[in-house]
């Protein structure tokens, strides 16, 4: 039997796309907005590599930040995108879109049960669905426990309101205005941005420098990954994506 290539099955995802796409236009038009922005989304997501439970554990295990500003970017973008679309609705008199919560112990408890399941599952929803696409069978065993986990939270949300959830949400424009609110917001964001630089830097510069036998030499200045040794004759060597130098 004729294996089928790469370009074959490419094209027949085209043709389920299409099809799709005009099923959900015959009945509704702007299901077919949604529809394309779902998989410009998706394409993002895969081509990007972006997962939160990544933009946590790269710092701990690898001392990488970058996917860790990525995630912050992401917020950035959602925050100003949701900030003007929020602000219209308030000039215009119309109900604040958008589901506003109190921070409190369930925020901390419900943190700690995410992190520690995407950590042991090994990726967060959108590292999920990227793995998913990409053919590993096993996260569908993941992607049903997400929904098997979001159901049961929905069902017994009731009583962690009745319980814990008992201050009232805090929402910046009302307390410094549309203006003030969403600058406080936005600079807390581009601070911590900014302070992933300042502890990249001073916290793993010196382990990605080292030195050669005692003497940092110009090699050894270059060396940008994460983990610098020592061979057995002494030698600054640096691994990096796959390559290794050894200083003079």
């Amino acid at each position: 039997m004729r294996k089928i290539s790469q370009r074959q099955w490419a094209l027949l995802l085209l043709i389920v796309i299409a099809a799709v796409g005009w099923a959900f236009f015959t009945y509704k038009s702007s299901f077919l907005i949604y529809w394309l922005i779902g998989i410009a989304i998706g394409f993002t997501f895969y081509r990007s590599g972006l997962c939160f439970a990544s933009a946590c554990s790269d710092i701990v295990f690898f001392r990488d930040f970058r996917m860790f500003r990525a995630a912050l970017t992401l917020l950035l973008i959602s925050f100003v995108g949701f900030y003007f679309v929020q602000l219209q609705a308030h000039l215009h008199d119309k109900p604040i879109p958008g589901y506003i919560f109190p921070v409190g112990m369930h925020t901390a408890v419900g943190g700690l049960l995410f992190g520690v399941g995407m950590i042991l599952a090994g990726g967060c929803v959108c590292g999920t669905l990227q793995r998913l696409g990409e053919g590993f069978l096993l996260f569908w065993l993941v992607l049903f426990s997400i929904i098997g986990g979001s159901i049961l939270g929905a069902y017994h949300f009731s009583w962690w309101r009745k319980h814990f959830i008992s201050l009232k949400p805090v929402f910046l424009p009302d307390i410094f205005g549309w203006f003030l609110g969403g600058a406080i917001g936005l600079a807390v964001l581009l601070t911590v941005y900014g302070l992933t630089y300042v502890v990249e830097k001073r916290k793993f510069t010196a382990k990605r420098g080292g030195t050669c036998g005692g003497k940092e030499t110009q090699s050894a200045r270059r060396c940008v990954s994460n983990t610098t040794v020592k061979n057995p004759k002494g030698f600054c060597q640096t691994k990096q994506r796959g390559r290794s130098h050894s200083g003079d």
